[in-house]
């Protein structure tokens, strides 16, 4: 009879064990449920994650999947809120040149939100227990740095964990760590324009089906309170203005349907008087868009040529559209960049 209780309560202690450290994924999805209801009921509107830490502040990989999962599952939860990329985050950080080892301070946290429209960010830690991994994790409020919610998750350390683990996060996955000594150098954009309200982040240039180049970019709203509509400039509202020149001197020019994510729009074809310019793409307070074009040869034949490029870009700014106080202004952004 006694052998039979000692073996019950075995079996009961091991349930209990098996329920407290479920796998990896299963408790990563709860956290972010806990955490996307608080952030919810605190009227948060856009929300990132940092990568995760050890009490020390050292990264691992297994500290950016954790962020990375969380980032995935804060979007799935379909709160009212918004998640920024992490890519973004990074590119943005190295942008203003802030750390972000820096985010938990109250004046660094401000600016940073001021930049990004974050106005909540999540990070944690990540700490061994016997056979089993536990993490913390604290929402921080952007306008005081103080933490407005936290979680906690267990989870199994199995192989793939450990691996994770045991293996330091790689300077060229985005984004950086919050330890010390993070380095956001490779995942900077390569040429970063602001004109006005409008960044305009050129992150890679690409050679693409032989003989073209595909360039591609962010544009992002840095008012705070205002929509911007933008658009590639264009003479007769279907060949955008752009051109550039490769590493051997040959001029290529924008193709008008290599474009994605933004259009070419002809300025005066619809007048101050009705608000600006047609179509024009609309980028709410603080948000980013992606944007993609491509350049052909000038002269039908010539192929893409590796090495630094000159870039010229004439963009279309508009605000207040819609109102007799539109104004629209033609931005010329001129750079070298490297293609690849």
């Amino acid at each position: 009879m006694r052998r039979f209780i000692v073996i019950i309560v075995c079996i009961v202690l091991c349930g209990c064990m098996r329920a407290s450290a479920q796998d990896m994924d299963t408790e990563l999805s709860k956290l972010a449920d806990n955490l996307a209801g608080q952030i919810k009921d605190q009227g948060k509107k856009k929300v990132t994650v940092l990568d995760f830490t050890d009490l020390q502040g050292g990264s691992s990989e297994l500290g950016k999947y954790v962020a990375e999962q969380l980032t995935v599952d804060l979007v799935i939860s379909r709160k009212a809120f918004s998640v920024l990329d992490r890519a973004n985050l990074n590119s943005i950080l190295a942008e203003h040149k802030l750390a972000a080892t820096g985010l938990i301070d109250p004046d660094t946290a401000k600016k940073f939100g001021q930049f990004s429209g974050v106005d909540a960010i999540i990070l944690g830690t990540v700490t061994p227990k016997d056979q089993n991994i536990s993490l913390t994790a604290k929402i921080i409020s952007t306008d005081t740095a103080e933490i407005m919610g936290a979680g906690k998750a267990t989870f199994k350390a199995d192989a793939s964990v450990q691996q994770l683990q045991s293996t330091p996060a790689s300077a060229t996955n985005a984004p950086s760590s919050t330890g010390p000594g993070a380095d956001l150098s490779d995942d900077k954009p390569k040429v970063a324009k602001t004109f006005g309200d409008l960044s305009v982040e050129l992150q890679t240039l690409q050679i693409v089906n032989n003989g073209r180049f595909q360039l591609a970019m962010t544009l992002t709203n840095q008012n705070p309170s205002k929509s911007i509509w933008v658009a590639l400039n264009s003479s007769d509202g279907i060949s955008p203005k752009g051109s550039l020149t490769d590493a051997g001197g040959f001029q290529f020019v924008m193709d008008r349907v290599g474009l994605t994510g933004i259009q070419s729009a002809s300025y005066g074809q619809y007048g101050n008087q009705q608000g600006g310019f047609s179509p024009a793409l609309e980028i709410n307070p603080h948000d980013s868009i992606s944007a993609t074009v491509k350049f052909t040869p000038f002269d039908g034949a010539r192929q893409a040529m590796p090495g630094v490029c000159n870039l010229q870009i004439e963009f279309l700014l508009g605000h207040d559209f819609g109102t007799t106080r539109a104004t629209v202004k033609v931005n010329n952004l001129v750079s070298k960049i490297d293609a690849k």
